[in-house]
């Protein structure tokens, strides 16, 4: 079930307040029109009436992709995980059989959804991912890059994308072979030691890529 709330926002800008719609769960089978605005920045961009100033609001939310089975719970200030993971991980509730995720920050979730989008499984792209980051952090230190994430582009080729400091410094492509061998030889094994695993980043990764040998 959606629901949502308006509250005040002061503008960065000019300081003026005014109502903005601020929602605490999302459900796309619910309103369709939201999947859209999700993902253009639409559902969560502040456009101050006054000044024009525009920013994109930060906050914790539940993200319900019913028809999808898929649900993303946005912890933005990680106040919250702790909560929502025991919630999530108890048995018989509405949502078995979904992809369960936590993820710690707005761009985090927006990666999510693009994963999904293409069809993949996000515990593969964060195992490919950890070694991209091994591989920056032996030979590339000097660019001083703090972010990778997936992305797809314009034309549906997927990739991922390198920043500093908020800004793309350097990309690459999605190698789907490496994906689909990693998938093929390991799956199975991920699926019986992290199934019930919510939060998959650099970190789960290397722990799995650990236990796994």
């Amino acid at each position: 079930m959606s629901q949502s709330a308006m509250q005040e926002i002061t503008c960065p800008k000019c300081g003026k307040k005014h109502s903005f719609q601020v929602w605490d769960s999302i459900n796309t089978l619910e309103f369709p029109e939201m999947k859209e605005k999700v993902r253009n920045d639409e559902a969560f961009r502040y456009r101050c009436p006054d000044c024009g100033a525009t920013a994109l609001l930060n906050y914790n939310f539940l993200y319900h992709q019913q028809e999808d089975k898929i649900l993303i719970f946005v912890d933005a200030d990680s106040s919250s995980y702790g909560d929502m993971e025991k919630i999530l991980k108890q048995r018989g509730n509405a949502f078995d059989g979904y992809r369960k995720r936590i993820v710690l920050s707005y761009n985090d979730f927006k990666e999510k959804l693009l994963i999904f989008d293409a069809g993949l499984d996000d515990r593969i792209v964060e195992i490919i991912k950890s070694s991209i980051w091994d591989n920056v952090e032996e030979r590339y230190k000097d660019k001083h890059i703090d972010e990778i994430y997936f992305a797809t582009n314009e034309d549906g080729e997927n990739g991922f994308l390198f920043r500093k400091e908020g800004h793309m410094v350097a990309s690459m492509e999605f190698d789907k072979a490496l994906y689909n061998a990693i998938k093929e030889a390991a799956l199975s094994r991920i699926d019986a030691i992290s199934r019930d695993d919510l939060i998959i980043d650099r970190n789960w990764a290397k722990a799995i890529v650990a236990r796994l040998g």
